[in-house]
């Protein structure tokens, strides 16, 4: 048999602990709504990183064609 007092602490500590678990509920919603922002922020970053690669392809095409052109140049003279 429980005492009252052994009751009314078991109480505090149930009142506690949903208190603590809905506390946690609202953090989890709030980290869920952050996180949806940060997904469509890096989604519009993923798109406009497109020019990048494109720059780079033409750098490295343009950086081959020219070693290609001072090894002809060489090979000739």
């Amino acid at each position: 048999m429980e005492t009252p007092n052994g009751q009314k602490l078991q109480e505090h500590i149930n009142k506690e602990t949903e208190d603590h678990i809905s506390r946690l509920y609202g953090h989890a919603e709030i980290a869920n709504k952050e996180m949806g922002l940060i997904k469509e922020s890096l989604g519009v970053l993923s798109t406009d990183m497109n020019w990048l690669k494109k720059f780079f392809w033409l750098v490295a095409g343009s950086s081959i064609g020219g070693l290609i052109t001072g090894i002809i140049n060489l090979l000739i003279k």
